[in-house]
């Protein structure tokens, strides 16, 4: 996947630099490395393999030496120094946090439980840790041994202020959808409105920390460096953290992937029995299940081979299909898709308020029950290309224009509507009648169903599809997913990116890629 910042910005960070410090020997060589490394940062990595090319053009350039330099070695790597540091601080403030005393242990073992023995395992080291890293991939029950450390915790003490968190607000619906079934007072929101951003920085500080005594963050893959600082510096001494993820998963879009970090073999055995893989895996089965094993352990080629080799009875199907239009699968999926989706959004715009979230509950199911992906924007098979297909070229930026049932997303963090950024709804009504329903999050954490105008959304697109990024934290029954030939600039990024992709699906998955020719 290549790196969506333009070459300009990469040479003025260079431009930048080469002004507060100047190389001792400089010229493309080093503008190259100095590019690699910002295009490094939008991928979440702070670092670069230290190959003996990028060796001497470092050590030539004075840019690692002192200890204020520019650029850091550690091991076979080079990176920026003040991101590798900010890394390491991180990881050195999770380390050194202790658990509060209490007068019975937090969650202690049950004769009763169901949990297997990887995931009683990170149960019971919430006793003995602060801070608790819990990895798997999808299915493998992460949910489940959350639900059971919380269930415990909360009877044991009553009065523990408990918190659920994630990066996005799809992330965090899905988790609290999870939880709430047995702990239904749970408060869940994303990060951001925990800390409550404002403009470029946070109410919730060191001088104004957070009242919680106990904070579960999903999806961390997602977190990036500066929200995690940000989160460290609002939590309380006493609160204990449980940090759940998939490292086989995307980077944040942000810089610095503190999840990565933290699955690295030399810090997760710092961590000791605080640190939990689940390997089990009790959802995602068959087909499904063996191609992201394949994908995550042996690479690309590997998962074509498979590829190739399933039986038709499969729960994956792979199509190819010319690069120069949309298949006409995806084409007559959409219509199938918006016939049920307009007929369940059919006589919403009339409903009472008080009839609105038993009414509504259909459509948002059926909402959630297919994805269409894209690895892009732009380009062929992209987000855009999907979008003037299904929707025309002239109408597919105007929500006005769009029919009823076509489903939306949410472009930005509106907290003073109850929605987060990644949000879906769907459109109702037609022309100046249109509204858009959504389940938002009142104050107080309930899910309330609500229409409104398009025009009080800061940012509304359709979601016809969505790109793999934003489908992060969602999961649905049927996925499919559109695979042109990407610019192979970092091919473990786009494994990740395809790995992430294609366990979003539950149940059964479509992979298109083009046809030669």
């Amino acid at each position: 996947m290549s790196s969506s910042w333009s070459p300009a910005f990469a040479a003025a960070v260079h431009a930048a630099l080469v002004r507060r410090c100047p190389p001792a020997a400089g010229g493309a060589a080093l503008a190259e490395l100095s590019q690699a490394l910002v295009e490094a940062l939008e991928l979440g990595e702070l670092d670069l393999p230290l190959t003996s090319t990028r060796a001497a053009v470092a050590r030539a350039s004075g840019w690692l030496e002192g200890d204020d330099s520019l650029l850091l070695q550690r091991g076979d790597r080079i990176g920026w120094r003040r991101w590798l540091e900010a890394m390491e601080n991180v990881v050195e403030q999770l380390l050194e946090r202790q658990p509060p005393s209490l007068s019975a242990p937090l969650v202690a073992a049950e004769p009763t439980s169901t949990l297997n023995a990887d995931q009683q395992a990170a149960v019971l080291a919430m006793d003995e840790a602060a801070v608790v890293l819990l990895s798997g991939g999808p299915g493998t029950g992460k949910t489940s041994t959350v639900v059971e450390l919380l269930r415990r915790a909360s009877q044991r003490h009553p009065t523990l202020r408990i918190g659920l968190a994630a990066p996005t607000g799809k992330a965090a619906r899905r988790l609290g959808d999870a939880v709430r079934p047995g702990l239904n007072e749970l408060p869940c929101f994303t990060l951001h409105r925990w800390l409550e951003a404002a403009g470029e920085g946070f109410r919730r500080h060191r001088q104004r920390p957070l009242e919680l005594d106990l904070l579960v963050i999903d999806e961390m893959s997602m977190v990036d460096l500066g929200l995690m600082s940000a989160l460290l510096e609002a939590l309380p001494d006493a609160c204990r953290l449980v940090l759940v993820g998939d490292p086989a998963q995307l980077p944040p879009i942000g810089s610095g992937a503190v999840w990565q970090r933290l699955m690295d073999p030399t810090v997760r055995e710092r961590f000791g029995s605080a640190a939990v893989q689940l390997l089990h895996t009790y959802r995602n089965r068959g087909a499904l299940a063996d191609l992201a094993t394949t994908l995550r352990q042996q690479g690309i080629e590997a998962f074509r081979e498979h590829l190739e080799q399933l039986p038709t009875t499969a729960n994956v199907k792979h199509e190819r299909a010319s690069l120069r239009r949309l298949p006409p699968s995806v084409r007559e999926g959409w219509r199938d898709r918006h016939e049920r989706l307009s007929a369940l959004a059919h006589g919403l715009l009339e409903r009472p308020e008080s009839e609105l979230n038993d009414a509504a509950t259909p459509l948002l199911q059926e909402l959630e029950r297919e994805l269409l992906l894209c690895p892009r924007r732009r380009g062929p098979w992209s987000l855009e290309d999907v979008h003037r297909g299904l929707l025309g070229a002239a109408g597919w930026m105007e929500p006005l224009r769009w029919p009823e049932g076509v489903p939306v997303i949410c472009g930005g963090n509106q907290p003073e509507l109850g929605l987060a950024n990644g949000d879906l709804g769907v459109k109702l009504g037609s022309g100046e009648h249109s509204r858009v329903l959504f389940r938002v999050l009142t104050a107080d954490g309930r899910a309330q169903v609500r229409r409104l105008h398009p025009a009080r959304l800061t940012s509304l697109e359709p979601a016809l599809a969505l790109t793999i990024h934003r489908a992060q934290g969602s999961e649905a029954d049927r996925v499919t997913v559109l695979w042109p030939p990407l610019q192979q600039t970092n091919a473990s990024y786009d494994n990740r990116l395809l790995y992430t992709a294609i366990t979003r699906a539950r149940g059964s998955l479509d992979l298109i890629t083009a046809r030669e020719g």
